[in-house]
């Protein structure tokens, strides 16, 4: 099976269009069209439902999708791994990271990675914990930093990440340089990431506090403008707002806060030479936080 095709039937998905294939794999849209055509010829059935607003697999299609995923993965695998041998680094290396490692952590380290490997292409998908935990395990990434559930995964710890109050400026609240996670509770909240359960249950619900929560956001910039608006006030990672401009404050907690963030990558058998490169410059900077 030629891996163009499966290749090119997993970016149209992905990309949920046939010119999204074709840009991010250097085609044009007929060139994606002829391989998918080809691949769906050499199964035997249809892979993608076409309309104007784009594709979507069928039925087929998606079953056959984790499958393609998966060889996608290994064909990377393999040319990544036979270019090592000749002497050569390449390829394409896909990070998912929670957007305040992004935003304040990450850019040092592929900084570094590509000082090393300058011929290896570096893409960068942000998202909450849950949702880069999905596209880890279902190979739409190579590799995960965040603070997730990595029971079931390789775990590399990198840092923690201090938890902080953005306020509305004027607050009452904001008297004081610190607060208490009580004084909290029951005020106007905007929570960031609602899917992500395990550290604002942990905060809170255990300890029977119930901060408001009006407003839910997948974008902590959102969130960002939201308390500056005066909506309410959240609780997130420090370091990430420091060059936003708008009517915030933020405030430490009382006793500090802390969570772990670090690297999640499939079992080993899974990895690429291109994850194992970057792990390991990613523990290199392990313990740091941009200031």
């Amino acid at each position: 099976m030629d891996a163009k095709r499966y290749t090119a039937f997993v970016s149209a998905v992905e990309t949920k269009s046939l010119s999204g294939a074709g840009k991010e794999l250097g085609y044009t849209p007929s060139g994606i069209i002829r391989l998918i055509n080809a691949l769906e010829d050499e199964l035997g059935f249809p892979l993608l439902i076409r309309s104007s607003t784009g594709v979507e697999p069928t039925a087929e299609g998606r079953r056959m999708l984790p499958i393609f995923q998966q060889m996608v993965k290994l064909n990377e695998k393999a040319q990544q791994t036979s270019a090592r041998i000749r002497g050569l680094a390449e390829g394409t290396l896909t990070v998912g990271a929670l957007d305040s490692i992004a935003v304040r952590w990450l850019p040092q380290v592929i900084s570094e990675y590509q000082r090393r490997f300058p011929a290896v292409k570096v893409n960068v998908v942000e998202g909450s914990d849950t949702r880069l935990l999905r596209k880890l395990e279902r190979h739409a990434i190579d590799i995960c930093i965040f603070h997730g559930d990595h029971s079931k995964l390789e775990w590399t710890p990198l840092g923690t990440q201090e938890l902080v109050v953005w306020a509305p400026a004027g607050s009452p609240l904001l008297k004081h340089q610190s607060l208490l996670l009580a004084e909290l509770d029951g005020q106007p909240f905007i929570r960031i990431h609602p899917e992500d359960n395990d550290t604002f249950d942990k905060l809170f619900f255990q300890k029977g506090l119930e901060p408001d929560v009006r407003f839910t956001t997948g974008s902590c910039q959102t969130a960002y403008s939201m308390v500056s608006a005066g909506l309410g006030m959240t609780l997130y990672c420090n370091g990430i707002a420091e060059t936003w401009q708008g009517n915030v404050e933020v405030r430490p907690l009382t006793p500090q806060r802390f969570v772990e963030f670090g690297a999640a990558t499939l079992p080993a058998p899974e990895t690429s030479p291109a994850v194992e490169e970057f792990l390991q410059v990613a523990k290199e900077f392990a313990g740091t936080w941009p200031k």
